[in-house]
């Protein structure tokens, strides 16, 4: 029975082993997936392309850096008012001394794939903070 065993054991860890290795970097976000996706966050702007990218994150199993270039993708597909009216909140929130307020703002515009401005947001809220405890420490 020992002897029937170790060949089927040797033959179903090399199917195994094979499968890892044809799966690659599947589901893994390596250092060149992170640059061209970085890249097409702060400079791709048309839509078609941001969806084609996102389709080939999604085949290769990285399903939130799709869905955030799904969103940048819809940004620049807004109507004008409703760019308008989304600059007019950022430069509102902009305008805020309120650290708390400008973080809850900038979480939103993250959520709808606005990364740029809500970075800009969240730095701006830090600098809120810093002014704060400088104000109180002194």
């Amino acid at each position: 029975m020992l002897p029937v065993l170790i060949p089927v054991v040797i033959v179903g860890l090399t199917c195994a082993a094979a499968y890892k290795v044809s799966q690659g970097n599947k589901g893994v976000m390596t250092p060149e997936r992170q640059v061209i996706y970085d890249t097409a966050l702060r400079t791709l702007k048309d839509p078609d392309k941001l969806r084609e990218l996102a389709c080939a994150y999604r085949k290769e199993g990285l399903p939130v850096q799709a869905e955030m270039l799904e969103k940048r993708a819809a940004l620049r597909e807004l109507p004008q008012e409703i760019k308008e009216a989304r600059r007019a909140a950022f430069k509102k929130a902009k305008e805020c001394t309120d650290p708390t307020k400008v973080e809850v703002v900038a979480s939103a515009f993250e959520h709808e794939g606005a990364t740029g401005a809500a970075q800009s947001l969240r730095d701006y809220a830090a600098g809120l903070k810093a002014a704060e405890t400088a104000t109180k420490a002194a």
